[in-house]
């Protein structure tokens, strides 16, 4: 089978991993024209310090057999590449970064980067692990494993808001950084939106961009996964049977939303931000404490507070920017 075959069946998601895995090396040309397949395209891309291109087409699945929270039943926060956190197997590292597959690192990932029944046994799944990886791993950091083809893929980090995680647990914090951070660069139409993230826990509260979005924040590690966002004082909307007038929505939740229906966006509406603007009934509704137009803390519709909140600003209020 020739390089440009299996690139072929790389670039058009066929899954041809029994009949193939043997086959594919570690191949150094094969692996950058398989990296270029993947690379961030319509991925989170730096533009500005911390604005980014918004390509995350959906959070649905981050619960499924391609998601964070379970592979084959077992609970994924205890490291990136393995289940329990450890960083070999077998004796030889399984991160291949500067590494040769086979020889001096095996690349096979046994936990949430599986190419057998993790993120990496899929295309979708793969792009979910590239933005999984660039929320968590600060710039310069990068973990190579391999897909469902055998080929190797390095998943390079970019913002670093739980670092930890590559190597051991994933604790609440973690997890809801991580969240807030996937939740935050949400499309459900795959439209290119930048958007500029702040969080006063990592990135620091200052931003660029002059119009505030929404605030995103929750867990998509629980049983129950709880991914909310409450609307920035710039895209205040209204809701009506199920669609929800607002652009924070329509990028979001555009893909989810019925007419008639409440909706299945996996991305929950709240209320409004910020305490100083009334609601459709005349009361303030801010959910969060804010610092500079950058939120602190969040309650949910529950009451529940939430300490990991990320603000998005966005450069105009068109969805064409």
């Amino acid at each position: 089978m020739t390089k440009s075959m299996k690139l072929a069946m790389v670039a058009s998601g066929l899954v041809f991993a029994s009949a193939c895995a043997e086959a594919v090396e570690d191949d150094a040309e094969l692996n950058a024209q398989r990296q270029a397949v993947y690379a961030a395209e319509n991925g989170l891309k730096t533009v500005n310090g911390l604005t980014v291109k918004n390509g995350l087409k959906t959070v649905n699945g981050l619960t499924t057999r391609n998601g964070l929270k379970t592979v084959n039943g077992l609970t994924t926060v205890n490291g990136l590449t393995t289940r329990n956190g450890l960083k070999t197997f077998n004796g030889l590292p399984v991160d291949c970064t500067g590494l040769v597959a086979g020889s001096s690192c095996t690349g096979e990932a046994d936990g949430m980067l599986s190419a057998a029944t993790g993120m990496m046994s899929s295309d979708e799944g793969i792009n979910t692990a590239k933005y999984v990886v660039r929320c968590a791993l600060p710039a310069g950091d990068t973990i190579r494993v391999k897909d469902y083809t055998g080929g190797l893929v390095t998943l390079s980090g970019e913002i670093g808001f739980a670092p930890e995680w590559k190597e051991g647990d994933c604790g609440t914090a973690c997890q809801e950084k991580v969240s807030a951070c996937l939740l935050s660069l949400t499309n459900s139409l795959g439209n290119h939106i930048q958007v500029e993230l702040a969080a006063p826990f990592t990135v620091g509260g200052g931003h660029s961009y002059p119009y505030q979005e929404a605030v995103f924040y929750g867990n998509l590690f629980l049983d129950t996964p709880a991914s909310d966002y409450a609307e920035g004082k710039d895209f205040v909307g209204l809701s009506l049977l199920g669609l929800t007038l607002v652009d924070v929505a329509n990028r979001a939740c555009a893909a989810y939303e019925t007419l008639l229906g409440t909706g299945n966006c996996p991305v929950k509406e709240v209320g409004q931000a910020n305490r100083d603007f009334l609601d459709l009934f005349g009361s303030y509704s801010g959910k969060c404490t804010m610092s500079s137009g950058t939120a602190t803390t969040c309650k949910d519709k529950s009451g529940k507070s939430w300490s990991y909140p990320i603000t998005t600003w966005r450069k105009c209020k068109s969805n064409d920017c």
